[in-house]
């Protein structure tokens, strides 16, 4: 039979040691210093943080979201554990939950710029626009030289129908990139709704210079051409419209108010009813429907 060698006494003891460094969580076996369970906890966070980015890679969404709670249960200061919860649930659309995760970010470090930006859109998508406007102001002031939040909040004013603004922080974008084709749109569409429609003229042509396939952009020059009383010309950029992307349920309502105009009644009605048709919940539907009735009764008499 073979016999095992036995270790001299040092070495026994210094066995026992490597295990020891090896089996407790609260020491590294590579260092003479013991950590504490706070340093510990954070670095159980970051490898969980680790292990979750190779789940959203996968797209295994649930197996990463669980790992970032854990992230944060381990470090309830770790900012970059409730940034990435945030922006999974952002990802899925569970904006409640993206917005709570934003707001624990912002109570460790409240100038973190992207969390200030990515907080503010998505109040916005929720409809909370006021508060949106506070943290879009906030990333704005965090960041005076990103065109994209000026643009941002110039769609927000847009949305309030305060134009005034919405053309000022459009201004700022295309001062700041100049490129900007959507930046030109917002502007364009701003002063057409300000009774400034002949000076909105050149940002809409800039806007269509940049991007002359853009549906939107087309639905806008369209929009300028009808409120200087040019509904033939507007109906003509309207259709363009409607040819690249005839999923917008707005460019069948424009049509349509130019074919009123145009005295195409059953057209108009026909592009009418067919915006409603594209969305149900619009913010003008029972207008709508009134002059639906309206021009019904017209064509009939």
């Amino acid at each position: 039979m073979k016999k095992h060698k036995q270790l001299s006494g040092k070495k026994l003891i210094a066995f026992i040691l490597l295990g020891s460094l090896l089996m407790c969580p609260t020491v590294y076996a590579t260092s003479h210093f013991i950590k504490t369970q706070d340093q510990v906890n954070s670095r159980f966070s970051k490898i969980f943080i680790f292990l979750a980015s190779g789940h959203i890679n996968r797209k295994n969404f649930d197996k990463a979201e669980d790992l970032l709670a854990k992230a944060v249960k381990y470090d309830p200061e770790n900012v970059k554990a409730y940034k990435n919860l945030a922006m999974l649930y952002e990802g899925l659309n569970k904006l409640d939950q993206a917005e709570i995760n934003y707001k624990k970010v912002l109570k460790l470090d409240k100038k973190n710029r992207e969390v200030n930006y990515y907080l503010g859109l998505i109040l916005d998508q929720q409809g909370k626009t006021d508060e949106a406007l506070t943290y879009l102001n906030k990333a704005a002031s965090l960041m005076p030289y990103n065109a994209f939040i000026y643009y941002d909040i110039g769609v927000v004013y847009a949305k309030l129908n305060n134009y005034k603004q919405s053309v000022e922080f459009s201004q700022k974008a295309v001062e700041l990139k100049p490129d900007f084709a959507e930046a030109y749109n917002n502007l364009c569409y701003g002063l057409a709704n300000s009774g400034n429609a002949q000076n909105a003229l050149p940002a809409c042509q800039k806007a269509l210079t940049l991007k002359e396939d853009s549906a939107p952009i087309l639905d806008s020059v369209g929009y300028v051409h009808f409120c200087i009383g040019e509904y033939q010309k507007a109906l003509e950029y309207y259709q363009k419209a409607l040819s690249i992307d005839p999923s917008i349920g707005e460019i069948y309502f424009h049509i349509a108010q130019a074919q009123e105009k145009l005295g195409k009644t059953e057209d108009a009605i026909k592009n009418y009813k067919k915006y409603l048709e594209l969305d149900p919940e619009a913010y003008n539907i029972k207008d709508v429907k009134v002059l639906i009735k309206k021009l019904g009764k017209k064509k009939s008499s």
